[in-house]
């Protein structure tokens, strides 16, 4: 009878219930007593594995709770869910618990969540929260509670490339105009997972900027945190940073409004060389600086639920279910060449909207600056017996302390980078070890440290752990021209795989030179690198966004 109901959820839409249980358990009580969930626990698991991906649950919980008793409870919810969804209704006052309920299998997705998301049609919904429900009235910042937040992640994470493609110029301006106060209000909105505050960074712990305890505060909120119940297990879930997600959807609809090219322009540069872009240098921003939306389908590179982990993992606050077997942080995520875009606002002066004197409508507009690098990861498996922090090694971890440029100097090695923290004593040299893909175009592999000489080896099984990633990196010498030169030095937060990179001028580019500035954010599971960014400038302000995506 199991092989029966199995079989004919072929013929079923995904969405629905198993359409012949019901009949079959009123049939007799003998039927009934068979098909019931406390008797027949595994036809459950069954159902469940047609209907939804498994292979991520499985992978990321532990053995005990993923019994097949545990699957029933967890399927009822899903379908409930997924028909809350299809009503359409932007207002149903289970919609909070539906939403959640999708950005769980957003996460678990490897091609069948997302079908069964599509069936329902979840991206016209969301569209249609976006324009008629966040926006709670005009010249009214929007709320960063759980169902908003839910449904600016869930509106990137379903859009697609055809999605894209198919919206016309004034949808796509609405979308952006509604998502603009989200990334814009930085003071307003969470960004970092465990909490970041560049001021304190750049410009000392005492000079941020001072506003009374009736304004708000120029540190971003925490995300915010939901209780949940996963696989009947009760834990808390922090839901994503909805500053993060909006900036990746407007990015996506901006890419569609191609930098205009000035006639005045040579096509080339060895038509008339000039310090600056030509038409050429142009339309290969155009052309290669995009923002990618997140990869959907069997076709997809890569498994599509591992590209999740990572965001699994940042959600988990309290794990007593989640298996111990992965990684925080994986070589190899930022190794290699990025192009993207940064966005910098017409007006730097934030203070009439930290004070609440100025709305959203008053927003100013922006322009775009092409962003690039070249990143090497420099990683770390044990602390040094003589620490050159001190005890700031530790404090990395802490929130309130990013301890991010390490070195004074470096010294390129053959493994790796020696770096120096003290001049004058040679007992504070650190060796890091280099990471580099052995082919073009492989996935970012497992690093381990040789024990003897301490040079790097790849392999496919366990690896000790990281304890401290640095990254160095330089501007593309056939984008310097055009866009300008610069070199790059950061650090890898490993508790949340906070990125945070200092970009410093080489030389003049279009007359002046280009001042020092500060890039923080997250690769994401769409496999792009967002944050925000801001001058290393004594008391600014005035802060920006930006994307990267790593080119072949």
């Amino acid at each position: 009878m199991d092989d029966f109901l199995i079989y004919t959820l072929q013929d079923e839409p995904l969405s629905s219930p198993p359409r012949s249980l019901l009949p079959l358990m009123l049939t007799c009580r003998h039927f009934y007593n068979v098909l019931h969930p406390h008797n027949n626990p595994h036809l459950y698991r069954h159902i469940f594995s047609h209907k939804f991906d498994i292979t991520a649950l499985t992978r990321r919980l532990t053995p005990s709770s993923t019994v097949p008793s545990l699957f029933f409870p967890e399927l009822k919810k899903r379908l409930q869910a997924l028909r809350c969804i299809k009503r359409g209704d932007i207002y149903h006052p289970d919609l909070q618990d539906a939403l959640l309920v999708a950005y769980i299998m957003v996460l678990e997705d490897d091609d069948l969540n997302y079908r069964q998301l599509q069936e329902v049609d979840l991206p016209t919904l969301l569209n249609r929260y976006i324009n008629e429900r966040l926006h709670p009235g005009h010249n009214v910042w929007p709320k960063e509670d759980p169902c908003n937040v839910l449904a600016v992640a869930l509106f990137w994470h379903m859009t697609s490339q055809d999605a894209l493609d198919g919206e016309s110029n004034d949808s796509r301006v609405r979308v952006m105009d509604t998502l603009m106060p989200l990334w814009f209000a930085w003071f307003r909105y969470s960004f970092a997972e465990q909490g970041f505050d560049p001021h304190v960074f750049v410009n000392g712990s005492s000079s941020s900027p001072r506003l009374s305890p009736h304004m708000h505060p120029p540190v971003p909120p925490a995300p915010v945190t939901i209780p949940i119940k996963y696989m009947t297990h009760a834990f808390h879930l922090r839901l994503p940073a909805i500053a993060l997600s909006a900036s990746l959807a407007y990015f996506a609809r901006l890419d569609a409004f191609p930098l205009a090219i000035p006639a005045y322009l040579p096509s080339t540069r060895v038509q008339g060389p000039i310090d600056g872009p030509t038409v050429e240098d142009i339309e290969e921003y155009n052309r290669c600086f995009r923002t990618r939306p997140v990869p959907h389908g069997p076709g997809s590179p890569g498994g599509l639920s591992t590209r999740h982990d990572l965001d699994w993992l940042r959600a988990i606050v309290e794990d007593p279910v989640t298996s111990g077997s992965f990684q925080r942080y994986t070589p190899g995520t930022l190794t290699g060449k990025w192009r993207g875009t940064a966005l910098a606002s017409y007006d730097r002066d934030f203070t009439p909207f930290m004070t609440g004197d100025a709305g959203p409508a008053a927003l100013p507009g922006h322009s775009r600056l092409p962003f690039f690098c070249c990143l090497e990861e420099h990683v770390r498996f044990s602390k040094p017996k003589s620490c050159p922090f001190g005890d700031e090694w530790d404090e990395w971890d802490d929130p309130s302390n990013i301890p991010l440029l390490p070195p004074t100097t470096w010294t390129r090695k053959e493994n790796g980078m020696e770096l120096l923290f003290d001049e004058r004593s040679s007992s504070t040299k650190v060796l890091y070890q280099t990471f580099k893909c052995e082919r073009h175009g492989e996935e970012p592999e497992n690093v381990q440290r040789d024990s003897e000489s301490g040079s790097r080896s790849s392999t496919k099984g366990d690896d000790e752990e990281i304890v401290d990633v640095i990254l160095t990196g330089k501007t593309e010498a056939h984008l310097q021209p055009a866009w300008g030169n610069f070199v790059f030095s950061g650090r890898v937060r490993i508790s949340d795989g906070l990125v945070v990179l200092i970009r410093q001028p080489l030389n003049a580019h279009g007359g002046r030179l280009p001042r020092r500035t500060i890039y923080a954010g997250y690769v994401l599971s769409s496999q792009n690198f967002v944050g925000k960014w801001k001058y290393c400038s004594p008391g600014a302000q005035w802060e920006g966004i930006w994307t990267l995506c790593k080119t072949e």
